[in-house]
């Protein structure tokens, strides 16, 4: 029989293990907001669905017919020794103009931090040509001056490109994890657009912080 002065301490460490694990789940909940739960830590919302999503798809796309481009030479990042410059008739110029036509006049202040482009047919070691069956697809990343970020779809055939007036997401998406938030809103509301394109979008750090003052 186990002496009364080993059964006590045991017992103190027992409760204080089951408070310690009541303290915890009172600080976990759940909310439901839009379409989807979020995980509550100490009242901070946590898109733990989105991450694992994100995560997930990160793992496993294949982004090896999209380019990211400088946007201020339209090349692929790692220059032309790389990979040799986009033909002058599918730069990216037409895809910025398109941007910054799209809501003037504050749209014409759009400064673009992240290019990516898509086209039919391309092989993975060399970019698509205009040539190619079906249009080109750009992904632009802008901030302005007197607008929110956003991340839009623009549409290209031949020397024409257009902003996709579905294909426009704008600002912040906190609490949402911002990949899993505006990959999935592209892929609904533009389905026509290549899915590897809107697989490999990685959006900048300014649409998972608080919207700013304008």
């Amino acid at each position: 029989m186990t002496p009364p002065r080993v059964v006590y301490p045991r017992r103190l460490w027992l409760l204080a293990a089951l408070a310690a694990v009541l303290f915890g789940l009172s600080l976990l909940g759940l909310e439901q907001r839009d379409d989807s739960w979020l995980l509550k830590v100490g009242g901070r919302p946590l898109d733990v669905r989105g991450a694992t999503w994100a995560a997930w798809q990160d793992a496993t796309r294949d982004c090896t017919r999209v380019q990211r481009l400088d946007p201020s030479t339209a090349e692929p990042i790692g220059g032309p020794a790389v990979r040799a410059p986009l033909p002058a008739e599918a730069t990216a110029a037409a895809a910025v103009r398109a941007l910054r036509g799209f809501s003037p006049p504050d749209s014409e202040s759009a400064r673009v931090w992240r290019l990516d482009h898509w086209a039919p047919g391309a092989p993975e070691a060399m970019p698509p040509k205009t040539g190619a069956p079906g249009p080109v697809w750009w992904v632009l990343q802008a901030e302005f001056d007197r607008l929110e970020p956003v991340v839009v779809l623009v549409r290209q055939e031949g020397p024409d490109a257009q902003v996709l007036a579905a294909g426009v997401w704008s600002g912040t998406t906190l609490p949402w994890n911002p990949a899993w938030r505006i990959r999935r809103f592209l892929a609904e509301r533009v389905p026509q657009a290549p899915a590897a394109l809107l697989a490999c979008i990685d959006p900048l750090g300014v649409f998972a912080q608080p919207p700013r003052p304008l």
